[in-house]
């Protein structure tokens, strides 16, 4: 699993106000948890941070601060409701032999055979959360759709057990699904508005008959 450099200063100062000095120079306040330790607030680049979100993968954290490197891992990231700037993100410190729930993504790999009859791929769950080792982190965990028909679905369940870490959460959502193809859900969706203007409509000939 690659490892992302993040150079970040301590934060000096606390509060909303301050919060916002540094978003406006183009900084990310953030928080770093360690067990048995006390949480460290920093800020880092906004740009720096680019590598880490906008990503299908996994990765550990280096981060620098204060002369120290602690490797840590994304836990959380707090995104403006607007602008989708991000304003505040979570670490968390690892430890050798210590399990953590990581959220990894998901990517599907191969074409649906229900495609070639015209589904549609539904790709539902991006994520799941797993218990792992921190050496264990997988960078993604794949899903082969190759075999998958309309009117199929992957669910977790359905997984393969791996040894590295333990899948958490329902076991029965629902991953990826091959759907019908468009342009009959369409129609059915006409048919069923159609229906009610139609009754509408009889019903009030039916008054202007009487």
């Amino acid at each position: 699993m690659a490892t992302i450099q993040l150079d970040a200063e301590k934060r000096e100062k606390l509060g909303g106000s301050s919060s916002e000095v540094l978003r406006r120079l183009g900084r990310v306040p953030g928080v770093v948890y360690g067990h048995g330790e006390a949480a460290v607030t920093f800020h880092v680049k906004e740009l720096a941070l680019r590598p880490l979100i906008y990503t299908q993968e996994t990765h550990t954290i280096s981060l620098n601060l204060d002369g120290k490197s602690t490797n840590c891992i994304l836990r959380e990231v707090q995104f403006h409701p607007v602008t989708d700037r991000v304003r505040h993100i979570d670490l968390i410190a690892l430890h050798a032999g210590e399990k953590i729930k990581v959220d990894v993504p998901i990517v599907i790999t191969g074409t649906a055979a229900g495609v070639k009859d015209g589904g549609i791929v539904d790709f539902v769950l991006h994520k799941l959360s797993v218990d792992v080792l921190p050496e264990s982190i997988p960078e993604h965990i794949s899903v082969d759709i190759t075999d998958l028909k309309i009117g199929h679905s992957v669910h977790v369940k359905d997984l393969p057990a791996h040894p590295g870490y333990t899948i958490l959460g329902d076991q029965n959502s629902v991953i990826v699904a091959c759907v019908p193809p468009k342009a009959a859900a369409e129609a059915t969706e006409t048919a069923a508005v159609a229906e009610p203007e139609q009754i509408q409509a009889k019903g009030k000939k039916d008054e202007e008959a009487g």
